[in-house]
């Protein structure tokens, strides 16, 4: 792994932006707190009826092409024993409330998307950490052994990149969306139209910082 210079991000100022996305959230919550429902595929929301839609699902439904927003009577038919189970948002705030509560040892500039994921700028952030990958590993740590819950993390330039980032490494991952590293994902086996996308950007946005630091 690669990491900027100070001297480099001093040429053009170049903000350091994580999205912390957690995984499979009200659904691994559900399975955090009951052990019976660990490693079955799950969702939160609908109903064994056939009536209603998803909210979430876990990722053993995942691989029966399980996902949000799915009518009840869908999911069932892709999956004849799936678990049906209540949301309970009340418990879903609390919990985000705990993990903003780590963000916030880190900077207060914290963007809320949802219950589930946020942007942080740690450009300049309250530890003095130099590397936002470091910071985003930090958050991922505290997150677990405060919560026993997992997320994954995107480090980029900007909110797009973060975010596109932190899709590539799901479930439980990091990923860090610079220059250096397209090649390395270039080569895998699978590219994703939406990561080929993310390498045009990239090279576009960072095309001029790199050529400043060479001149340099």
């Amino acid at each position: 792994m690669v990491e900027l210079t100070l001297r480099q991000e001093s040429i053009v100022r170049i903000r350091k932006i994580v999205h912390v996305d957690m995984d499979a959230f009200y659904a691994s919550v559900e399975q955090r707190d009951n052990p019976s429902y660990r490693g079955k595929p799950l969702v939160v929301g609908g109903s064994s009826n056939q009536r209603g839609v998803v909210a979430a699902a876990s990722y053993e439904a995942r691989k029966f092409g399980i996902h949000s927003a799915m009518p009840s009577v869908t999911a069932i038919a892709k999956c004849p024993g799936l678990i049906f189970v209540r949301p309970r948002f009340d418990l879903y705030r609390d919990i985000s409330t705990s993990i903003h509560a780590i963000f916030k040892r880190y900077t207060d500039l914290v963007e809320g998307v949802a219950l589930d994921e946020a942007y942080l700028d740690v450009t300049q952030n309250k530890q003095n950490i130099t590397y936002a990958s470091t910071i985003a590993r930090h958050i991922k740590t505290a997150i677990f052994e405060e919560t026993k819950l997992t997320a994954t993390a995107g480090v980029s330039i900007n909110k797009f990149l973060a975010k596109m980032a932190s899709g590539q490494n799901k479930p439980n991952g990091l990923y860090i969306a610079i220059k250096y590293n397209i090649d390395t994902a270039k080569a895998k086996s699978t590219v994703y139209s939406d990561l080929i996308l993310l390498f045009r950007y990239i090279d576009f946005q960072l095309n001029a910082f790199f050529q400043a630091a060479k001149v340099s």
